[in-house]
């Protein structure tokens, strides 16, 4: 499997974690998914240049992803 595909179906575990289980560290995300941590850390890449999901830095080594909520027009 090549390399865009792998970070493809990365991205869909790691938005149906967040949707299914809530906000996440990527920690968290990596174990939930037995994803490798560089497939992790490029689906999260995809997903915050989509605009699907939010980040922040908790402490020195920890950031914390959830879901940006979508608002209805």
């Amino acid at each position: 499997m090549d390399i865009k595909n792998t970070v493809g179906e990365t991205a869909g575990k790691i938005w149906e974690a967040l949707s299914n289980d809530g906000p996440q560290t990527v920690t968290q995300l990596q174990k939930k998914i037995n994803g490798s941590s560089e497939s992790v850390n490029l689906a999260l890449g995809w997903l915050a240049r989509e605009d699907k999901v939010d980040m922040a830095q908790v402490d020195k080594k920890t950031v914390r992803v959830q879901l940006k909520t979508q608002s209805v027009r």
